[in-house]
């Protein structure tokens, strides 16, 4: 399937990952996701159109660093700096994610 993922929100699976697991996280119905991907089943690394824009709230935990925070969401530290701006972070600071920060 070819998809533009610049204009659609987007999720590219991890090797985790269920269908069951990626509804919860983003708050999906699961049938709707299968349809609008016409999908049965995911492997590692396809590519997910989510059928609405999300924003996903990480909260900065003991020990986290940009490179941590990047493993754990699948982002680049690239995007974890643009994010926060660069500043510092501490304990308990939301990091708001949008959509479209899915990335490789």
């Amino acid at each position: 399937m070819q998809i533009n993922i610049k204009t659609k929100p987007y999720y590219i699976v991890k090797n985790e990952d269920t269908l069951k697991s990626i509804c919860s996280k983003f708050k999906i119905d699961e049938q709707e996701l299968r349809t609008i991907n016409n999908i049965s089943e995911i492997e590692t690394n396809d590519i997910l159109i989510l059928p609405k824009p999300y924003k996903y709230c990480y909260v900065v935990q003991p020990l986290d660093n940009y490179q941590k925070i990047a493993e754990k969401l699948g982002v680049s530290v690239d995007k974890i700096l643009e994010v926060t701006k660069g500043k510092s972070m501490f304990i308990g600071q939301r990091i708001i994610f949008y959509a479209n920060m899915s990335t490789v």
